[in-house]
């Protein structure tokens, strides 16, 4: 069997979602993460177990992946609770932002969560928008009211992870609601619900994206469509 055989076999073996984790400072870094039963569109809530410290997962967004549609492991961001090294690194300051300017979550909810004072949080979120990364960026420049800077950013970071050999679900969900919202912010109502259902055929569950989708048809002068 060849090595690439043999790899795929393994991930195989794991179950139906295998994780790449990293940690505060953006290192590979080991935490056993368990996989609940899939909802109706496929996707699966994730959880921590046997895990040292105080750890948070903060990525995947809301705890929920599906698996891709190859070999290549889904992302995931594991920091120990109020550890200071995360707030340094843009990614993962991003990664904890995107629920809350998506409206999935709050501020202070966050900070519960992870151990951050909110007043430090909301200073890391809106230092993204002069992060290198068109990811991070985008999410700095949607939190500080920049939506036709971020959706230029944002779209580049989706365009990325639809171009991937790999396409990781819980990779272009998140971005594809970020660049809807962003154009929504800027009345491209048309061009928002193209994202919002790039979204939506990533988790067609969803009703947050099928909502988004109609809201954005309507206000496009589509009503027909929405329905």
């Amino acid at each position: 069997m060849t090595a690439r055989f043999l790899s795929l076999a393994l991930l195989l073996a794991a179950g139906p979602l295998h994780f790449a984790v990293t940690d505060a400072r953006g290192k590979s870094a080991s935490a056993a993460i368990e996989a609940g039963a899939p909802d109706a569109s496929g996707w699966f809530h994730v959880s921590l177990s046997k895990s040292k410290g105080a750890p948070v997962l903060i990525w995947p967004t809301e705890a929920m992946a599906a698996p891709p549609d190859g070999p290549e492991p889904v992302p995931a961001i594991v920091i120990q609770r109020g550890d200071a090294k995360a707030l340094d690194n843009a990614h993962v300051v991003a990664a904890i932002a995107t629920p809350i300017v998506l409206g999935f979550s709050t501020i202070d909810e966050a900070a519960r969560a992870t151990g951050f004072d909110a007043a430090a949080l909301a200073k890391s979120f809106s230092g993204l928008a002069t992060a290198t990364g068109t990811f991070e960026r985008g999410v700095g420049l949607l939190y500080t009211g920049k939506p036709a800077e971020a959706v230029e950013a944002l779209s580049v970071a989706l365009r990325e992870r639809q171009r991937q050999l790999t396409r990781v679900p819980s990779e272009i969900y998140p971005l594809a609601m970020l660049c809807g919202q962003a154009l929504m912010a800027q009345n491209k109502f048309d061009v928002a619900a193209v994202e919002f259902g790039v979204a939506l055929q990533q988790k067609s569950g969803d009703e947050r994206a099928r909502m988004a989708r109609n809201e954005a048809l309507v206000k496009a002068g589509k009503p027909e469509a929405a329905r």
